[in-house]
């Protein structure tokens, strides 16, 4: 994706940012309520719990034949995960893995965090090889690319939780 004008490449990358971010604040965010964060979609979850009082994550395992349904906790937390790090490692800091990343509890983290990466990106180069999110290392416009399908990704997840509960029984 190189580009002969990286503030178009930039401007593009924000716009879809944008948009998925406004999807989230209207149409999911909202609906997020203290009963919906921790309910389980059926028996095989993934959630967050409270250990040693910290709200840590469960990691899948990845090679089972079922993998876990998230709850939306779970992916709340996760968008904060890779989020957290994705600015970090961006801005020139490290990564830290998921066991060692305690949830927010809330919303407001991720809200702060969508201005940090919008802010990072409308400064930085997004030329600029990323080392440590991806696996090779990649030109911020592809991570950044990365970060809006994820997001995406994770807020469409959240949406599917919601109507399912809505639409069970007790």
């Amino acid at each position: 994706m190189t580009s002969d004008d990286p503030a178009l490449a930039t401007r593009t990358l924000l716009k879809q940012l944008d948009l998925v971010w406004l999807f989230a604040e209207q149409h999911v965010l909202p609906r997020i309520d203290e009963a919906a964060v921790h309910w389980e979609p059926s028996s095989n979850c993934v959630g967050v719990r409270r250990v040693d009082g910290r709200l840590v994550a469960d990691w899948p395992d990845e090679t089972a034949e079922a993998l876990p349904e998230p709850t939306i906790a779970w992916l709340l937390w996760h968008i904060e995960w890779w989020w957290t790090n994705t600015v970090a490692v961006c801005s020139g800091g490290t990564a830290v893995g998921p066991d060692a990343y305690e949830w927010s509890g809330s919303t407001d983290h991720i809200r702060t965090l969508r201005t940090e990466w919008a802010a990072l990106l409308e400064t930085a180069d997004i030329e600029k090889t990323i080392v440590g999110l991806m696996p090779e290392p990649s030109p911020l416009w592809e991570v950044a690319g990365w970060v809006n399908f994820e997001l995406a990704k994770n807020v469409s997840e959240i949406s599917q939780v919601l109507t399912r509960k809505a639409n069970t029984p007790g």
